[in-house]
Formats: C-alpha cells, sequence, structure tokens
C-alpha cells in the first residue's frame, strides 16, 4: 500500500514538473528567433568563445562575457542585442556583476 501511494504522489509530482517546462509553440518559436540572433551577433563580432548566454522561452537572453573582453567590447554587443526586435530584453554580466545595466528599476522573472 505504501509503494503504491509512493507511485502515485512520484507520478503525480513529475507531471507537475514537467507542465512547467512545456514550451508553447509560439514561445519556442520566440526562444529560437531569439537564440539565432545573439548567436549571430556573437559570432560576426567574434566574440562567439568570449561569450556565454542563456535565452527564456520569452525572448529575454541573460549574456555573461569573458572578463578579457574590454567595456567598449561588451557595451557595443549588448547596444546591439538591445536594438533588435527579435529580443524582449538583455541583461549583460561579467565577472559575477551586472554591466551595461538599464537605467531606472527593472524587473527580472526568473
Amino acid at each position: 500500500m505504501k509503494i503504491k501511494l509512493f507511485v502515485i504522489f512520484f507520478t503525480l509530482a513529475l507531471m507537475a514538473c514537467v507542465d512547467q517546462n512545456t514550451l508553447t509553440r509560439k514561445e519556442i518559436v520566440k526562444q529560437s528567433k531569439a537564440d539565432a540572433f545573439v548567436s549571430g551577433v556573437l559570432f560576426e563580432s567574434d566574440m562567439d568563445t568570449q561569450a556565454s548566454y542563456n535565452t527564456r522561452k520569452d525572448g529575454f537572453v541573460v549574456i555573461k562575457f569573458d572578463e578579457s573582453l574590454t567595456s567598449k567590447e561588451y557595451t557595443g554587443i549588448v547596444d546591439t542585442l538591445r536594438s533588435s526586435n527579435e529580443l524582449s530584453g538583455v541583461r549583460a554580466e561579467q565577472g559575477g556583476r551586472e554591466v551595461c545595466k538599464l537605467p531606472g528599476p527593472v524587473f527580472f522573472h526568473y
């Protein structure tokens, strides 16, 4: 009886986790377009090995730059990314600190 209850509980918990991570077709398209844009900008700037990024399902990008890049180099990339309609927003980091902050309060959703 205890094993049966455990199996039922485990199955329900697993279904809840899977449901939260399921993307709609619209989210998949948005995320893919944003990902392709960021990848292209980094590649064209020859910085694809000096940055890593995460694209969220809403097209928001968190990008982390290598510490070897200068402020001028990463600022140019961030400005290009923020000017795109493919992205819903950009947050940039270098060495564990946020760089290229937007003025005013900014609310990030994780």
